[in-house]
């Protein structure tokens, strides 16, 4: 497991080559919407995962719009291949070792304990976005059995519209708050992306209705 590293200052100078540069030069538009803020207790961000923009869209949200210290639970092979996530607040798992899994959702644990947020993406893999259902890992269960914290759904969608370029949308929802103990990880995993689905699916005709015209932020 290759913990996280966070350096203020590579985040910060990030942060700005995201904001000029690598987001304007790929996308028409990043909006936010919902309830675009942090819950004041430490929480589980969870989110859908549909391209290898989903990191990157979600740090520069957490930078400009939400406050606390949010860190992300990601692929090994990514953070092998990108080791300048771990600057940014990353942290990896390796699914195909059960110990590494553990020891990963105990780091994930101590960070939440220690008064952080934790980002997510509990399906553990990047599908298309309308592939339906969402089948999420049990991770996601273990770890609120655990740390009983609130979860926010977050939805990600991708588009396209009048411009040459795609524009990209992430839906904040209410956060989620359950005794988590009393339920087993296979029905937490079932209850919460049914609720991520049904909120990806909300987003989505919303888009399509021409409704998010007047998003709650603009990323970039």
């Amino acid at each position: 497991m290759i913990q996280a590293e966070k350096k203020r200052w590579f985040i910060e100078l990030f942060a700005a080559y995201q904001k000029y540069y690598l987001l304007p030069r790929h996308f028409d538009r990043v909006e936010a919407t919902g309830v675009v803020q942090s819950p004041v207790k430490p929480a589980i961000f969870i989110a859908n995962h549909s391209s290898w923009w989903d990191g990157l869209l979600v740090f520069q949200a957490t930078e400009r719009l939400l406050k606390g210290n949010h860190y992300m639970m990601m692929a090994q092979k990514g953070m092998e291949e990108h080791r300048f996530f771990r600057k940014l607040g990353a942290f990896s798992v390796d699914k195909q070792k059960i110990r590494d899994v553990l020891i990963s959702l105990h780091y994930a644990r101590q960070l939440l304990e220690s008064g952080n947020h934790v980002w997510l993406f509990p399906q553990g893999e990047i599908l298309h976005q309308d592939k339906r259902p969402y089948l999420f890992q049990t991770g996601i269960g273990y770890l609120l059995q655990q740390s009983d914290c609130p979860v926010v759904p977050v939805t990600l969608h991708y588009y396209f519209g009048e411009k040459k370029k795609p524009s990209a949308a992430l839906h904040f929802g209410e956060p989620i708050t359950e005794d988590w103990q009393n339920m087993t990880r296979d029905s937490i995993s079932m209850y919460l992306s049914k609720i991520l689905e049904d909120q990806a699916d909300m987003q989505k005709q919303t888009i399509i209705g021409g409704s998010n015209t007047h998003p709650q932020a603009q990323i970039s």
